[in-house]
């Protein structure tokens, strides 16, 4: 089998690769992890327990639509988003899945919604007075703030909702769900708590005869390490970009990347000489070094300053990155290079030759953890997708 670009078009009707080339910088995403790491969690699941790919943030910078497309052909059951506009992506992917949206959406985009087939989270009965009388018939998921003091209604509430809901024939209540608290003060304890109160809402739930066909709480961290709340499906997001917080999870999975590698272009070369005068102190070189500049800055993503000890891979060989950093543009030290040549690729994570920049390199290089890391990947980079192929016209 043989490594090969996947042609799927979502920028601007050029193929990915196309539009690497235009904007001479671009993250290589590996689909076949994606998938790999979507086979360990479903491997690890009860059969009878739905998977519903959160891919929030567009799909945590990999890019929701190509990753949707990826996930459906392996089998997953849903999904779920908190923009409208990562359902548009998915939507546009032929991804016809179960596709639930988080709070963020408003009923003023009502018609978009049923256009696309989505489904509402609410929280209040005023957010579901709201959403039915924008929408023809809408279908919702009750979601229950567990004590994460984010968005969903209390456990004291629930069951009014429920029931106020149930009472109208032109709403559909799919499901119940929550999310675990993330809170910096959260401690393993609040974990149990949480699932109590979630237990107590279902048991009250059943015996109104109020209780939705889909009950869920578990994202990355609770599918990982808390099995007793799998309930009917889970919604875990972090886990398909090989990202988990657990060094060792209760459910024993071998996770890897989808974050391949972040590249950009050597756009110009030059060897600095005595006609430019001094040579600033701040880039700790001396005149006759030759430099470099290649095609990304802080505007795509890169730290605004440049830390200390930064790289790229150019040639196989590493190479200073140089302060300061600029919107879309970075010094780089290429006295050590000498064979480097303008259009070259400029390697800022991942491999190249016998060398590599680590995913824990570049997160704390940063300034942040390597969920971090694929919060800051930005929309406008290029993104070219990686799979591999057993026979021409038939992506794995």
């Amino acid at each position: 089998m043989r490594t090969v670009l996947v042609p799927l078009s979502e920028v601007r009707g050029a193929d990915h690769a196309t539009a690497a080339i235009m904007r001479g910088s671009w993250y290589e995403i590996d689909l076949d992890a994606i998938r790999h790491n979507y086979r360990q969690l479903r491997s690890h699941l009860p059969r009878h327990v739905k998977i519903y790919a959160c891919l929030k943030r567009n799909a945590y910078g990999c890019g929701a639509g190509p990753v949707a497309s990826a996930l459906a052909k392996e089998g997953v059951d849903g999904f779920a988003v908190a923009s409208l506009l990562d359902a548009i992506a998915i939507r546009r992917e032929g991804v016809s899945h179960p596709l639930l949206l988080y709070p963020g959406a408003l009923p003023s985009a009502a018609p978009t919604i049923e256009s696309l087939d989505l489904t509402v989270s609410v929280s209040t009965v005023d957010e579901l007075v709201q959403w039915r009388t924008a929408m023809t018939r809408p279908r919702v998921f009750i979601k229950v703030d567990l004590g994460f003091f984010r968005a969903g209604t209390t456990p004291m509430e629930a069951n009014k909702i429920l029931a106020t809901a149930r009472g109208l024939a032109d709403v559909d209540v799919e499901g119940i769900y929550a999310h675990m608290s993330e809170l910096p003060t959260a401690q393993p304890s609040d974990a149990h708590e949480q699932l109590d109160r979630m237990r107590t809402i279902l048991r009250e739930a059943g015996v109104l005869g109020l209780r939705p066909a889909v009950v869920m709480m578990s994202s990355t961290e609770g599918v990982l390490n808390h099995p007793d709340m799998d309930f009917d499906a889970v919604d875990p997001g972090a886990l398909f970009f090989g990202l988990s917080e657990s060094d060792k999870p209760t459910r024993p999975v071998t996770l890897r990347p989808a974050l391949k590698s972040i590249s950009a272009s050597l756009v110009s070369v030059k060897r600095l000489d005595a006609s430019l005068g001094p040579v600033p102190a701040i880039f700790g070189i001396n005149p006759g070094m030759t430099m470099g500049v290649i095609g990304m800055g802080w505007g795509d993503g890169f730290p605004r300053q440049v830390p200390s000890g930064a790289v790229g891979l150019i040639r196989g060989k590493r190479a200073r990155l140089l302060p300061p950093a600029h919107l879309e543009h970075i010094r780089i030290d290429l006295t050590d290079v000498p064979e480097a040549r303008f259009g070259d690729q400029v390697v800022l994570l991942g491999r190249q030759g016998d060398q590599s920049i680590t995913h824990e390199e570049v997160a704390t290089s940063w300034g942040t953890d390597i969920v971090g890391l694929y919060a800051q990947l930005r929309d406008h980079v290029p993104r070219i997708y990686t799979a591999k192929q057993t026979r021409k016209g038939n992506p794995q």
